[in-house]
């Protein structure tokens, strides 16, 4: 019965737009250990015993009891037998930790498209399909993950249209001239020798490149750069040319805070987030920007800015 009960709840939620992936394999565990218990309804008790007996981390178990109230609360409302799970249960709820980035400089940047441009074979596509991408992230802002899915259709007169992405929606990303220009060269030749793949990113053989293809590549060139090589900063990641993206658009962002504001949900709708509250996180890993909100911060108290 409580199968039947999360298929339900997980077909409403993705008619919102939810992936919920990781939520069904977790919510039909839970079903299928409440089920060897004789239960037809969510248990508190039995919730707390499936969360101990999987002996996870505190925060995926934290994951855990959040899935199953939010299923809870689904079913509650239709039938008031299934019992909702305290809150906090287990305790203060176990927030993620975030990686700090690697703060690449515009310089380094251009090493890493420069010598991605040098790849052999030389008279291969492949150097310009590196090139092309670790660019495209680094002024786009994209997911790797949404880079080596775009397709060529997606390459129109006005921009790039990113399909089905993180959170099950898509968005249109207007691009600079420059970077069209260096598309449109690249496509051109890619048309020449991928055939009939309808990928944009592709392989040395023709087929859409795999992003852990594409990762090996990166750390193999940023060794070679030596790159982040010290030893107080952490080691560059491709998802950090995200993270380069947004730091070139705040820094570059206007002074006044109502500037800053549109600039702000503009980025989260070009990146892709759901929530504008991450698109933040990139003011608080940047020193350059944390040094300059305390400023405009103690310009505001001494009522210089107000």
């Amino acid at each position: 019965m409580l199968n039947a009960a999360v298929d339900s709840y997980l077909t409403q939620r993705r008619a919102a737009g939810f992936q919920l992936k990781d939520h069904e394999r977790v919510l039909h565990d839970f079903a299928r250990f409440a089920h060897t218990r004789g239960d037809a309804f969510v248990r508190s008790t039995s919730v707390l015993d499936w969360i101990r007996d999987r002996d996870g981390s505190p925060l995926r178990s934290h994951i855990r009891l959040q899935m199953v109230i939010h299923l809870a609360r689904y079913l509650h409302a239709e039938d008031d037998r299934h019992e909702i799970p305290p809150t906090k249960v287990l305790g203060r709820p176990h927030l993620p930790k975030r990686r700090p980035p690697f703060l690449f400089t515009p310089a380094q940047v251009a090493a890493l498209v420069r010598e991605a441009g040098t790849l052999g074979p030389e008279s291969s596509l492949l150097p310009g399909v590196y090139s092309t991408l670790f660019g495209l992230l680094a002024c786009t802002g994209l997911r790797i993950s949404e880079a080596v899915n775009l397709r060529l259709e997606d390459m129109t007169p006005d921009g790039l249209i990113v399909r089905n992405t993180k959170f099950g929606k898509s968005r249109f990303l207007a691009l600079h001239a420059s970077t069209r220009k260096v598309l449109e060269q690249y496509i051109e030749r890619r048309g020449q020798e991928a055939g009939a793949c309808p990928h944009l990113i592709v392989s040395v053989n023709g087929r859409q490149l795999h992003r852990n293809t594409a990762r090996v590549v990166f750390r193999r060139l940023v060794g070679l750069l030596g790159i982040g090589k010290t030893d107080d900063k952490p080691c560059p990641r491709m998802h950090d040319l995200r993270f380069y993206f947004a730091n070139q658009v705040m820094e570059n962002s206007p002074d006044d805070r109502e500037g800053i504001s549109r600039q702000m949900v503009a980025l989260t709708t070009y990146l892709g987030h759901s929530d504008v509250r991450n698109s933040y996180w990139y003011l608080e890993a940047s020193p350059q920007l944390l040094s300059r909100i305390a400023e405009t911060c103690e310009s505001f108290v001494k009522g210089e800015n107000r």
